[in-house]
């Protein structure tokens, strides 16, 4: 799990007066709640009794599980880690958005998963091929959880005939599930994920996100350092706050960013303003370090986004990373958040002077993508 939902999202073994759940993932306003078993099926000689059995264990318990973690919920703001110590706040109950994921391990490959709403709510069903490839290919918060609001509502009305997850994944990776006049019962050919992963396309977009990752990089290494190691002047809250915003970018806005990031690398401009990308409320300045310079760096780093924030009006959140080598080689970040939700005069008058004094983007480089 931690490949996808990490930096603030995943937190294992939940407490109340017993685990609340195996893993529990909080980001904005999203709550995913996932249990998960590994029953060994039993020898039977009547494979129906084996398959009754495992599903008993490995799905209906995990049901119950979720369920009741969810009932627990609606009187929470808060909970507590196995530590007992750690306590995690809560999205306002109003505004929640509850997943609900059962995995499976164990079973054999001929076994259907039943999914869908147990009673109180749907349920995600996923065993060990469907949950490697599933955060494989949606390996970032925004993409996984866009794709269970899809499937969620895609089938709410409709009779899915697709007993491997992988293959309405597929399924949801070449339509987006944007289907005009779409019939009420659907079904696949046999093996649609093998089918889909030998096209031009899937290879296509495999070779357009490699670049991407120097993003997923990025945010690893200012999580270790200015979390877990606790390397920064700037408070806590928003390092916090600009790590959650750089980790919600998708796949598809990582390859620009990620091309951002090289470019900022190799570039001999000073720095660059990125504009807003699809769907945000925040900007991002981009700039190359000497590390022997890392003090000054800092200062003008966020005075560039304090320039940033007034040249995008609708922007009112600015992410500022600036990177380079340090004297071993190795790739080093920096980032700093500003937040200014309105713009006034005497900030007018702070960036004027910032541009007159300093010279920051007073020539302006500004990328839409």
């Amino acid at each position: 799990m931690r490949k996808i939902f990490f930096a603030f999202l995943e937190f294992s073994e939940p407490y109340r007066n017993k685990e609340l759940c195996d893993v529990f993932v909080v980001c904005e306003n999203t709550i995913i709640i996932i249990s998960v078993k590994d029953i060994t099926v039993s020898g039977n000689s009547d494979e129906s009794i084996n398959y009754e059995r495992w599903v008993k264990k490995a799905i209906h318990n995990s049901v119950d599980q979720i369920y009741g973690a969810e009932r627990f919920l609606k009187s929470a703001d808060e909970i507590l880690l196995k530590d007992r110590k750690t306590k995690i706040r809560l999205p306002p109950k109003e505004s929640r958005i509850i997943h609900r994921i059962a995995i499976a391990f164990g079973s054999k490959d001929e076994y259907p998963l039943p999914t869908g709403n147990f009673g109180y709510g749907y349920v995600n069903v996923f065993d060990e091929k469907s949950t490697s490839i599933i955060l494989s290919e949606l390996d970032t918060i925004t993409d996984f959880t866009k794709y269970l609001i899809a499937k969620e509502k895609f089938v709410k009305d409709k009779t899915v005939l697709m007993p491997r997850e992988i293959d309405f994944l597929a399924f949801y990776l070449q339509t987006g599930l944007e289907l005009e006049n779409a019939p009420d019962v659907i079904g696949c050919e046999e093996n649609l994920w093998e089918i889909y992963t030998e096209t031009e396309g899937y290879a296509k977009w495999k070779d357009d996100i490699l670049g991407s990752y120097i993003w997923d990089f990025m945010i690893w290494d200012l999580y270790n350092v200015h979390i877990i190691n606790k390397a920064s002047n700037q408070p806590r809250y928003e390092i916090e706050e600009s790590i959650r915003l750089i980790n919600l970018e998708s796949r598809i806005n990582r390859i620009v960013l990620g091309e951002m990031l090289e470019d900022a690398l190799k570039s001999d401009i000073r720095a660059r303003i990125l504009r807003p990308l699809e769907n945000s409320n925040h900007s991002y300045v981009f700039m190359p370090f000497n590390i022997d310079k890392l003090e000054l760096m800092k200062g003008e780093l966020i005075l560039r986004c304090d320039v940033a924030r007034f040249e995008n009006p609708t922007a009112e959140k600015v992410i500022g990373i600036a990177l380079g080598n340090d004297k071993k080689g190795n790739m080093v970040f920096e980032i700093c958040y500003v937040h200014i939700p309105e713009i006034d005069d005497d900030f007018i008058k702070h960036v004027d002077t910032i541009k007159k004094e300093l010279g920051y983007f007073t020539k302006i480089r500004m990328s839409d993508e």
